[in-house]
């Protein structure tokens, strides 16, 4: 079957876009307002762009009519962000996040979730978060211009913290200890570490078809 994405509207679109481009991983983001006041929420639609200088992508989507979540308004305000990957065990935390706080109300505050302070910005760092990345806002876009569907974030990582226990004695990444939850489609979710999971070099060279 052929979807037209032109004679679709965003919400019969959605779950075919959101249910085939899987697994999505999910960036738990904290943000402070301009008065100091913290958020915090998840979003899958979320990747690492760059490496030189380390950047991340978040796209964060409008509210029903048009107006900016309280994570892309705080990002505009202050430019800064630290966002945190999603351990299995905070499944049902990370749900509770998303649920529609008022714009006055802390997440972490209300759902007493333990923090620290972060090292080069002003959002805190979830105390018991694996692995977390403080980063700064370098371009923050409505898109599309002429009636906004969501604000493109492009973040760049200023540090980031890993746990010593997905690290080994080189300081290296311990892949097989790497297990994060990522978005499926509808209310389906998966996690990273799998009994098919597979390593495989790339080819020296193109090896031609015959």
């Amino acid at each position: 079957m052929i979807f037209d994405c032109n004679t679709l509207t965003a919400a019969e679109l959605y779950p075919l876009l959101a249910g085939t481009i899987v697994p999505r991983p999910i960036a738990w983001v904290s943000t402070v307002d301009e008065y100091g006041r913290s958020n915090l929420a998840p979003f899958s639609f979320f990747q690492l762009v760059c490496d030189a200088p380390p950047t991340l992508m978040l796209s964060v989507n409008r509210k029903a009519g048009g107006a900016q979540k309280d994570t892309a308004r705080n990002i505009a305000a202050t430019g800064q962000l630290v966002v945190h990957l999603v351990s299995p065990a905070d499944l049902a935390l990370m749900n509770a996040t998303a649920g529609d706080y008022a714009p006055d109300v802390s997440e972490i505050d209300a759902l007493q979730i333990a923090t620290v302070p972060a090292q080069m910005v002003k959002p805190p760092r979830l105390a018991h978060s694996l692995v977390s990345f403080e980063c700064e806002c370098v371009s923050l876009s409505a898109y599309p211009a002429e009636a906004p569907a969501c604000d493109l974030i492009l973040a760049k990582v200023l540090c980031l913290h890993i746990d010593d226990s997905l690290l080994n004695a080189e300081g290296r990444i311990r892949h097989d200890q790497i297990d994060w939850l990522a978005r499926l489609g509808g209310q389906w979710y998966c996690h990273t570490q799998h009994e098919d999971n597979l390593t495989l070099a790339r080819p020296n060279q193109a090896t031609p078809r015959r």
